[in-house]
């Protein structure tokens, strides 16, 4: 019997990932991280924050290690204080630029994005990075709380957004939140939620915060349909009220496919500014690699984005500014709703272009 065919894409992914993805992280007392891949050039120091002024935004990279995170905040604030966003991405999508469209929308909105790091290689396993998020994270709340800065983290406006292995992580984070003295968010927003290595730890779902709404979406073409996670959080999370949390479906009017990669919102601008230009190509022809092999996209900013899930959060968040649920902005932002957000009958709603 040959080798499966599953098992060779497995491999040569892997050995793709470990020659170009994998992070290396500088030594020393500093809490600026210094980024680089595997075997190439020596790493070089972020530039100072004063020197990474995004539209909109500013970036510090802050922590050692998978332990690390991006900070990023309001160039221009509106206000004295400010709503936040834990951002969770999916397997090795360590560099925000995956998700800089998103990034970029939250932060120009005058959102505080935290992204943190989590992952240093392939070969972190599922409890080490969810270790290394909550530390990060606990970090970040430290951070944000001590610094002298213009516009001061709103923690009772806490949205937690994960896709993927960070969907999963999404959830997990957020019941452990009052163990870990975490602020408890007051939205969990998990895309298409996975695990690693098998199934989430479900058992741990039962102190998901009662006050925490919780939504789940997925995509009619995800093509990683069969191993997310949705149907073990929704039904582990027992502290929820039925009222708390919702499964929602999404499609489009227009046949684009809504898939495992339509999260993604690749922008330049947010790339880790470490990098060499021929560690970006390294980078490039990895992300490739990994689609290709998996038979997916690298994901675009398009109508899926900014009239879906960008909409769906916004809408979200303010409705519960307002004190009304978060599941009103579902109508609000998709066309022919239908469904009660339960596991057999989810929500179901079209993004329009």
């Amino acid at each position: 019997m040959g080798v499966p065919r599953t098992a060779v894409i497995a491999t040569v992914i892997a050995l793709a990932l470990s020659t170009t993805f994998a992070v290396c992280w500088a030594k020393g007392p500093s809490r600026s991280t210094r980024l680089s891949l595997t075997g190439l050039a020596p790493t070089r120091p972020v530039p100072p924050a004063s020197h990474l002024a995004l539209a909109g935004s500013q970036r510090r990279l802050i922590g050692q290690g998978a332990r690390a995170f991006w900070l990023f905040t309001p160039s221009t604030p509106s206000t004295r204080s400010a709503p936040v966003v834990f951002f969770l991405h999916g397997w090795m999508a360590i560099d925000p630029y995956f998700y800089g469209g998103w990034i970029d929308h939250l932060v120009s909105n005058g959102s505080i994005v935290v992204y943190p790091v989590f992952q240093a290689s392939k070969d972190d396993t599922p409890q080490s990075m969810r270790q290394n998020a909550i530390v990060a994270l606990q970090d970040a709340v430290d951070t944000l709380n001590a610094a002298s800065s213009s516009v001061r983290p709103d923690w009772s406006r806490l949205s937690i957004v994960g896709h993927s292995f960070g969907g999963g992580l999404s959830t997990l984070v957020a019941a452990s939140s009052q163990a870990a003295g975490l602020p408890v968010p007051r939205l969990v927003l998990a895309l298409a939620p996975g695990w690693r290595g098998g199934s989430l730890p479900g058992g741990d779902l039962a102190r998901f915060p009662a006050s925490t709404y919780l939504l789940l979406v997925e995509g009619t073409e995800d093509e990683l349909a069969g191993s997310r996670q949705t149907s073990v959080i929704y039904s582990s999370t027992s502290s929820l009220a039925a009222r708390n949390k919702q499964l929602l479906v999404l499609r489009t009017a227009n046949n684009v496919p809504i898939n495992h990669s339509s999260p993604l919102s690749p922008l330049e601008a947010y790339r880790n500014p470490a990098l060499s230009p021929s560690e970006v190509r390294r980078q490039r022809f990895a992300t490739f690699l990994f689609n290709r092999m998996l038979g997916q996209d690298s994901g675009k900013i398009d109508f899926v984005d900014y009239n879906g899930y960008w909409s769906l959060l916004d809408n979200a968040n303010q409705a519960l500014d307002r004190s009304q649920s978060p599941f009103l902005a579902i109508s609000e932002t998709f066309r022919n709703v239908s469904g009660d957000g339960t596991l057999i009958n989810p929500r179901r709603g079209i993004v329009a272009p």
